[in-house]
């Protein structure tokens, strides 16, 4: 016949805390909350989600998005500027800046914006600009205003450009490298020039990933869009749809 078992608890003082009895003989009952399992005790599946979780949290503080020349002149005006694609993908936008700051990325909204006689315009476009004449995206206009759906928010960086490139002349390599920014996600319009330009430079300046996502950038037509992501999947450039993005990676 078994008998009980007796114990000096004065060796093991955790053992008299209240959270601790002993039922029967010997056996000790743990009345303590649900603490965190111990990483040995953890499932495969939940340790592949947490992993992905810090992973994706990790990728996010040095991800920045670009949202580039989403502005009136470009998307909603009659006049030169107009990208005819550009309306289409305004949702997408919205959506992908929506998902970024879901994540804790970094926004960078990339804007022309131009002297109003044009002394700051590329020479193929001053024509556009004189005296008495309200040339496109020209300062105080309102072909200059984001369109609506697309909000500057104070912890998002505005840039001002006046070229294609959103890195030409302009601080944004230094301001992102501070950020310890090394991966770039890029919106907008439009694919041939400003999308491009910029991709390339970030290609040169050893930004790694570089992502265009398709289907929240634009051209003029769906054939020089896909011409122009082609040559930019071609030196390395991801190009998902925005759904792709959106998704956690498993």
């Amino acid at each position: 016949m078994l008998k009980s078992a007796h114990f000096n608890l004065s060796a093991f003082p955790f053992l008299k805390h209240p959270s601790f009895t002993f039922r029967g003989t010997n056996t000790l009952q743990d009345k303590r909350p649900n603490w965190p399992k111990p990483l040995s005790l953890r499932s495969k599946s939940e340790l592949a989600r947490a992993h992905s979780l810090e992973t994706m949290a990790e990728e996010s503080n040095r991800t920045a998005l670009l949202v580039i020349d989403m502005q009136k002149d470009f998307i909603e005006g009659g006049g030169s500027l107009l990208v005819k694609g550009g309306k289409e993908i305004v949702p997408n936008v919205i959506k992908a800046v929506d998902v970024a700051r879901q994540r804790g990325i970094l926004i960078v909204w990339v804007v022309r914006e131009h002297d109003p006689l044009g002394r700051d315009v590329e020479l193929f476009r001053r024509h556009l600009y004189a005296a008495g004449k309200v040339g496109p995206l020209s300062k105080g206009s309102e072909g200059l205003e984001l369109v609506d759906g697309l909000v500057i928010k104070e912890e998002d960086y505005k840039l001002v450009k006046t070229r294609f490139s959103a890195f030409f002349a302009t601080h944004l390599h230094s301001v992102l490298q501070g950020a310890g920014i090394n991966s770039l996600v890029i919106t907008g319009v439009q694919t041939p020039n400003c999308i491009r330009q910029t991709v390339y430079d970030a290609v040169a300046l050893d930004y790694q990933p570089v992502t265009v996502i398709v289907d929240a950038t634009a051209a003029a037509t769906p054939d020089i869009h896909l011409a122009n992501l082609f040559d930019m999947k071609n030196i390395g450039v991801a190009t998902p749809t925005l759904q792709e993005w959106s998704e956690p990676k498993a």
